[in-house]
């Protein structure tokens, strides 16, 4: 794990007799802990895949430990390796589903997968396309909680210099589940919200009932106040931080999570500028959709500033890195800009310089901590957390059953792997449908070097071959300077004609090139050498030749809006899927179709 200013030493490959026993025992550890505190609750003791772990545990009906193994760590990860069952979202499902009945009875979810009962309840992104996903999330002690300290503190830090950070996020929630005693009275409210959003609330102990103070607030190193986090509609808040972003001569720090996020960010500050610096004149915030509940506290915070004005009419916005420009300061920008998050790199260069560093903080999703950063100059680079959760790997290529499922101290460099999790959040040998590959080990405390590569279910057909999401980023990335420089892409299949073929969506930095025409045998080339099974099946004749349909500019980021509208979802987290199967989505982007290469 790297700092911003520092960078780690380089991964090994084989792990010293003194790694594995420390893997070995922090592992243990882990366990004996979660099956001490989690043993309690109702999934443990009702699930059917723990079944066999509760019967070599001697579980009581009263939900009692009563076993010796508990003072064996290395013989109850035997048995727990030998009796826990893989499971999916659907072994949870009914368990979660109690916290969306009418009325939600605090007797029905109090320690329902962990003690006692959640902060929040997250959902997933549902980027898939698929139903949304639902998990509790309880806050835990201190010491199973590091990863989430270090991120809390990387992301939103104190600069030394008095400088300022701007934190685009969200404090919305999608919906509010209440749960009531045995009196009928209100027990406590927790928010169906991101992962980010309640990870933000729970570090800093934000209720929901309190959200009319918080909304109030300015933190002394952010460069907007709490309002703008609390404003529904995502462009008006992507506005709202720009505001208040180039207001701020001081800004050290832009943290937006993703590439995307940040390309819009980008966007919304050079289409609007003449509007920007009126506003940072007049001390005026325009009427914009969905602020009007936080106005007031926008207002107190945004005053007129000629001088600040004066200084920023003199920019050339065109000039290359301007951004270092409006901001002397800022010297670091969190955006995950690994694998299909890569695409929009060289053209948010064009605003940050070359020189400012696009760092990530981790891998995050909606079920636990996966990963953090091990070498930011390598952002797809992450060391695998071994401190809070239990991660194991199910080899890509073997039987999708549980004895095939290995350790940390055990996977092989080159290989790739399914991630299985067992959390303090009450999942237990958990697939989580991705892909890693293992790239080396960590030679201070011997944790897996990763780099992310896809969903296992991530990549389409449309004959007898299988395109991963991995080989569709890179198939696209080779034809990207003929199209006019990537930013964003998605692909999808193309029934139009006879003979199905793989379409292209892609948005450009600019102006189509006029090369552009070269770029389908390019994408062509590069799909027979990515993919044998394609290149057999194309010259069958039983896939035609690639489709690119190149979209209008701004698309990609409309879309994310569109989303933010029609799910209520809370904005800043939405992804465009590298895969869309999804109709809905399909005639939205076909919508947008401005030209098309065949």
């Amino acid at each position: 794990m790297s700092a911003v200013d520092e960078f780690p030493p380089q991964p090994i490959s084989v792990l010293t007799a003194e790694l594995v026993e420390s893997l070995k025992e922090r592992a243990q550890e882990v366990l004996s802990y979660l099956v001490k505190t989690n043993s309690i609750t109702k999934y443990f003791n009702d699930a059917a895949s723990l079944s066999g772990f509760r019967n070599v545990l001697g579980l009581t009906t009263q939900g009692q430990l009563d076993s010796d193994l508990l003072s064996k760590p290395d013989e109850l990860f035997g048995a727990y390796h030998d009796t826990v069952s893989l499971t999916e979202y659907s072994d949870y499902r009914p368990f979660v589903s109690r916290f969306f009945e009418e009325p939600c009875k605090k007797s029905a979810v109090e320690n329902l997968m962990a003690p006692g009962m959640p902060f929040f309840i997250v959902h997933s992104t549902g980027t898939s396309g698929g139903s949304l996903k639902c998990y509790p999330k309880y806050r835990h002690p201190e010491h199973m909680s590091t990863s989430t300290s270090h991120v809390m503190k990387a992301s939103n830090p104190v600069s030394k210099n008095g400088g300022k950070n701007c934190i685009v996020y969200s404090l919305l929630g999608r919906q509010m589940v209440t749960a009531l005693d045995t009196d009928g009275q209100v027990d406590r409210r927790m928010l169906v919200c991101l992962m980010s959003t309640g990870t933000v609330r729970m570090f800093n102990d934000m209720i929901v009932d309190r959200d009319p103070f918080y909304q109030t607030l300015k933190l002394p190193n952010n460069s907007s106040p709490l309002a703008v986090s609390y404003i529904p509609n995502y462009r008006s808040m992507l506005l709202v931080h720009a505001l208040f972003a180039v207001q701020e001569r001081q800004l050290e720090l832009i943290n937006t999570m993703f590439t995307t996020v940040l390309r819009d960010f980008c966007h919304t500050i050079g289409n609007n500028w003449d509007t920007i610096l009126d506003c940072i004149e007049s001390g005026k915030i325009p009427d914009l959709e969905g602020i009007d509940h936080v106005r007031e506290s926008l207002e107190r915070y945004f005053k007129a500033d000629p001088k600040r004005t004066a200084e920023l009419r003199t920019l050339d916005t065109k000039a290359p890195g301007w951004f270092t420009k409006v901001w002397p300061d800022l010297h670091t920008v969190f955006a995950i800009s690994s694998g299909p998050f890569v695409m929009p790199v060289p053209e948010i260069r064009k605003y940050i310089g070359p020189d400012i560093p696009l760092n990530t903080l981790g891998i995050n999703c909606s079920e636990a901590f996966l990963a953090l950063p091990y070498d930011q100059r390598d952002p797809s680079l992450y060391k695998v957390v071994g401190s809070d959760e239990i991660i194991e790997f199910l080899p890509e290529d073997a039987p999708e059953e549980s004895q095939y499922v290995t350790q940390t101290w055990k996977v092989e460099v080159g290989k790739r792997y399914e991630v299985i999790l067992t959390t303090r959040d009450g999942l237990w040998r958990f697939r989580l449908n991705d892909i890693v590959e293992v790239v080396g080990f960590d030679p201070c405390d011997g944790q897996p070097i990763i780099h992310y590569v896809q969903r296992r279910d991530g990549g389409f057909r449309v004959a007898n071959e299988t395109t991963t999401e991995d080989q569709l980023c890179q198939v696209v990335l080779s034809a990207s300077e003929s199209l006019g420089n990537v930013s964003e892409f998605c692909a999808a299949a193309d029934y139009r004609k006879t003979v199905p073929r793989y379409a292209f969506f892609v948005e450009l930095q600019g102006d189509i090139s006029t090369s552009a025409s070269s770029a389908v045998a390019q994408i062509q080339a590069a799909l027979f050498e990515q993919n044998d099974n394609y290149r057999r099946e194309a010259l069958a004749g039983k896939i035609g030749t690639p489709v690119i349909r190149v979209v209008r500019q701004g698309t990609f980021g409309e879309y994310r809006e569109w989303k933010v509208r029609k799910d209520n979802i809370a904005a800043g987290q939405i992804k465009v899927p590298t895969v869309v199967f999804n109709h809905e989505v399909l005639e939205f982007l076909e919508e947008r179709v401005i030209e098309e290469f065949s």
